[in-house]
């Protein structure tokens, strides 16, 4: 039991170390291969831990490697354009124009009755209100509201 314990707090502090250096989004922030490699890891350190037949040493390693592995993508992922996007995506436009965008909103797998929920929870009535709704890498929606035309400044 001992040796369990010792091996938890030791994997503890180095998926809490891996994890800083990875970096610090929040659950909801995270692009993809952030949250693959968050689950591959828990998932990896979990046989180590609790089975004592497994060398420490041959649970590290693929901590190790995944790690570094998502170390080099955000390296990458941050000076290629194009390698983001490949692994990231591209924002889509789920509302222009007082139209939703059908087929838009048919590959981000989203529902007219979503986009309005979220327009709603941006502090907006109804759409007569919104210009556009932009679904985000992240997977949250921009609500760009319609801009009120200039007041006459002109003094008569």
């Amino acid at each position: 039991m001992t040796v369990i314990v010792i091996r938890a707090f030791i994997f503890y502090i180095l998926l809490t170390l891996m994890m800083k250096l990875m970096g610090k989004r929040q659950i909801g922030e995270m692009q993809m291969s952030e949250l693959v490699t968050t689950v591959l890891l828990s998932e990896l350190a979990v046989l180590p831990v609790t089975d004592t037949d497994i060398p420490l040493l041959h649970g590290l390693m693929p901590l190790l490697m995944i790690s570094s592995i998502e170390v080099v993508v955000s390296f990458i992922s941050r000076k290629s354009k194009k390698f983001r996007v490949l692994l990231n995506g591209n924002p889509i436009t789920l509302y222009e124009n007082g139209k939703f965008i059908e087929q838009n909103l048919t590959s981000a797998r989203v529902s007219s009755e979503d986009v309005e929920a979220q327009v709603r929870i941006n502090g907006y009535r109804d759409m007569k209100k919104v210009d556009l709704v932009i679904l985000e890498r992240t997977g949250k929606m921009s609500v760009i509201p319609k801009s009120d035309p200039m007041p006459n400044q002109s003094g008569d």
